[in-house]
């Protein structure tokens, strides 16, 4: 054992490579730097010859020592342990040197201008900038700065969910009564047998223990019970797949404290709506829950997305497709993120959000420029879990706001793109997903079809309830006093979602359902909750004839990647 590596291992410190200086002085002038990075808190246990390289080079000062305090060493050793053997381990491995090297100022940054911190940094006008720039039309993108919420705002956000169905309903029936009744008006029809149609949202659903059914509706003024007998079969079914909160019209006679229901009103989209598509053949990409800086991150089958977004693929046809891609759809999930589940730290590369966009940054910016990245926050990201969710912030997410061609926008979303074209262009709802589990769950219909392995029937269900989370406790939300940002005003013609690492392409009442999939292969924490992901793949969407095409840029199966327990 040479003296350099009697000296660290009694640090603890494995050499699991040869490492050699060209004198002793320089030997000596390397342990004195090791040693002052050992004790300000950096935990590394192995040195290589990479390692003792990039320690000369490094200066000691706050910004570094705190990236390598943040550094996944021990999945750095790994992947150099597999590397003669594995060659994903050195690609993953020799990659990310590269990046510490970067990070850390030893070799330039490419870019290295997106990677810095901007005090005058204004992010409304970047934002308006790109939108003109890249012709994207901006419908909905949620604004509202942070406040204290009260009692009184939760009655409002109910209240203004309520105007919504009320205006929508009497504009799509045939009601024979314009005005909400207010219950306590009720009862002065009592035993008359006059009809009413009254307009809430469900508070309440009840089987008898004769098999009828009895459903309660309130509005503004109060709450009454709406009994459904149950040889009505039509009604029934339509009962089954109702959920609290949502908002419908019944018809009905009244009764003393009770309304016998004839017919459910509800506010589902019209049948009749066609697929709108463009004059011009131009293309959309969509891909999501990337999970930049997660161990299990598919960073080869993502270099061969790469190549097709920059022509450069093996296929002709599907690089002139490139060519006239226009922008790239991204729903949330850009990184792996901290702390969303226990023990999540095993699964990270980096242990740093901000480090981690700034990998997204890396790979992103190998996009060519002149194609949109339209992205909103999912739950791995750094922006608040409570819907809507704003855009990503700028202190963790600013080398993503400093990219030419990232559009940062909240979850929802709604940008209308290609307006120049002749048909007006095509409106595109962007939501991440965070009420599907909720629904694939406590539907029995959904479960029955499959639950989170067909999202798009969930996405199906929550277009027919014109809300992305009507039940409380679907999803966590922030109330808004003035409008619920929730409600789907329009069907959009595309509505493209993530969050279940399901892949899936659909049609349903002029609206084309995109679920986008994931880029990580299935990790242990995945297999437990039960998510078998489509890896690897982005969905090609031509806005001409509203074709479809996925491509698959994954080699391996669907797998679970077992990692040491002792990780």
């Amino acid at each position: 054992m040479s003296e350099f590596s009697k000296i660290v291992d009694k640090k603890g410190i494995d050499v699991i490579s040869e490492v050699k200086f060209e004198n002793t002085d320089i030997e000596i002038a390397f342990l004195n730097k090791f040693d002052v990075i050992l004790g300000k808190g950096v935990e590394i246990n192995f040195l290589n010859q990479d390692l003792v390289d990039i320690f000369m080079a490094v200066e000691i000062n706050e910004y570094n020592v705190d990236y390598l305090k943040k550094t996944n060493w021990t999945d750095l050793r790994e992947h150099f342990e597999n590397h003669t053997t594995n060659k994903r381990s050195i690609r993953i491995y020799n990659d990310f040197l590269e990046y510490l090297k970067k990070e850390i100022g030893i070799i330039s940054k490419l870019d290295s201008d997106i990677y810095s911190k901007r005090d005058d940094f204004n992010i409304s006008e970047d934002l308006s900038d790109k939108l003109s720039k890249f012709g994207v039309e901006l419908e909905f993108d949620y604004t509202e700065p942070p406040k204290k919420i009260t009692v009184n705002d939760f009655t409002l956000f109910f209240n203004r969910r309520l105007e919504y169905f009320t205006k929508l309903l009497r504009a799509r029936a045939s009601i024979d009564i314009d005005t909400v009744m207010r219950i306590s008006q009720l009862k002065d029809f009592f035993e008359t047998n006059t009809s009413v149609t009254i307009i809430g949202l469900i508070s309440d659903i009840k089987e008898t223990k004769n098999g009828h059914y009895m459903i309660s509706i309130e509005d503004k003024s109060g709450e009454i019970k709406c009994f459904v007998n149950k040889d009505k079969k039509e009604m029934i079914n339509k009962i089954q797949n109702f959920c609290l909160d949502e908002g419908i019209g019944v018809r009905g006679k009244i009764g003393k404290n009770i309304i016998w229901t004839d017919e459910f009103i509800i506010p589902s989209p019209p049948n009749n709506m066609e697929l709108r598509a463009t004059d011009k053949e131009e293309y959309v990409v969509t891909l999501s829950d990337i999970h930049f800086g997660a161990k299990v991150f598919v960073d080869d089958a993502f270099q061969k997305f790469l190549e097709f977004i920059n022509g450069r693929s093996s296929n002709d046809a599907l690089n002139r497709i490139a060519n006239k891609v226009k922008h790239i759809i991204i729903p949330g999930d850009i990184i792996e993120g901290i702390g969303i589940y226990p023990n999540q730290g095993k699964d990270a590369r980096i242990l740093s959000t901000e480090l981690q966009y700034h990998e997204a940054a890396r790979w992103l910016s190998k996009i060519p420029s002149d194609k949109a990245i339209i992205i909103i926050p999912g739950n791995h990201d750094t922006s608040r879990l409570s819907e809507p969710q704003p855009k990503l912030p700028y202190e963790k997410a600013y080398a993503l706001y400093h990219m030419p061609n990232v559009i940062n926008l909240s979850n929802p979303s709604i940008v209308r793109l290609f307006s120049d074209d002749p048909s007006g262009g095509l409106r595109f709802y962007l939501y991440h997903g965070g009420s599907f589990f909720y629904y694939g769950d406590k539907i029995q219909k959904l479960r029955d079809k499959g639950g989170m392995k067909v999202p798009n029937e969930i996405v199906k269900f929550l277009l027919e309830k014109r809300h992305l989370a009507p039940s409380h406790g679907s999803t966590l939300y922030i109330p808004d006093n003035q409008k619920d940002p929730l409600v789907i005003e329009k069907m959009p013609d595309f509505f493209i979602t993530g969050h279940t690492h399901k892949l899936d392409v659909s049609n349903y009442k002029g609206c084309t359902i995109v679920s986008c999939g994931c880029w990580v292969e299935m990790s242990d924490y995945q297999e437990k909750m039960g998510m078998y992901p489509d890896i690897g793949k982005c969905i090609l969407l031509n806005m001409k004839t509203r074709m479809p095409k996925v491509l698959n840029f994954y080699s391996g199966d669907n797998k679970v990647v077992k990692r040491d327990s002792a990780e």
